[in-house]
């Protein structure tokens, strides 16, 4: 059974189909931690799939229209030249390698199975951020300026997002977390909430005021503001100045979707 979903997220939808000459199809999965996930066409494949989690909540509209929004930048770029991040075993050596030290320290004090759950997790949340965010902005900037129907459960969906960030400023979490993990991550959620407060006008990073990101990710926020180049190409040159700036650039490698 397909969600029901706003008019204006099948329009979104409706865009996608007719970009990519792919029907979209939903499939409900019961475990799917989030309201909704979109699975991009592999090249044999005739549709893309929605996979949405039984007793969604109104956070589904936004999920599935942000999504789309990244299918539209993708295929947006001509066939060859549309490509995606990723990470694997010589990215997530490099990873390794450059946080023996401090992995080593964290270790002796968390127990082993969670420990080595954790390594994944710190790699894989600041390898989402640096990869998704700078395209995130754009796509946020889209919705809220070209579907205003949408935007109510957009700033809410947003705001979980927000307090989930802030959580991250905490000293509970810098004692568990490596420092350049740390670092990063709160750097990019600063930069990230920045533009799009200066966008939509509102207040987003007030419990930023007085911290070292505020300081350390102003000249980011500008360049991001002042360069971005809103194409799927201007998305990973403004991906790669992110983990250029932020020392992130052997944590993953780009490939072509083809």
């Amino acid at each position: 059974m397909t969600p029901n979903l706003m008019k204006c997220v099948r329009t979104i939808m409706a865009l996608v189909e007719e970009r990519t000459g792919r029907g979209i199809e939903f499939v409900e999965k019961r475990d799917l931690s989030v309201s909704a996930e979109f699975r991009v066409a592999e090249k044999s494949d005739p549709v893309h799939r929605v996979l949405y989690r039984a007793g969604y909540g109104e956070e589904i509209d936004y999920l599935v229209a942000h999504q789309c929004g990244y299918v539209l930048r993708l295929y947006g770029a001509e066939a060859g030249q549309r490509f995606i991040p990723v990470a694997n075993r010589r990215t997530m050596m490099s990873y390794l390698f450059e946080m023996d030290d401090e992995l080593h320290r964290l270790s002796s004090s968390l127990e082993a199975e969670k420990f080595r759950q954790l390594i994944r997790l710190w790699y894989e949340g600041v390898i989402f951020q640096v990869t998704r965010m700078p395209p995130d902005i754009m796509i946020d900037k889209w919705l809220y300026d070209e579907y205003p129907e949408l935007r109510p459960v957009q700033l809410r969906s947003l705001q979980r997002q927000r307090q989930a960030a802030i959580m991250g400023l905490s000293d509970d979490m810098r004692k568990i977390t490596p420092s350049k993990v740390y670092y990063c991550s709160n750097v990019m959620n600063y930069v990230y909430f920045k533009v799009l407060e200066d966008h939509f006008r509102l207040d987003f990073v007030a419990p930023y005021h007085g911290t070292v990101y505020l300081y350390d990710g102003g000249s980011l926020v500008r360049m991001t503001e002042r360069d971005y180049v809103n194409n799927h190409k201007g998305d990973r040159s403004m991906i790669d100045h992110w983990a250029e700036r932020l020392r992130l650039t052997t944590w993953f490698e780009w490939k072509k979707l083809d």
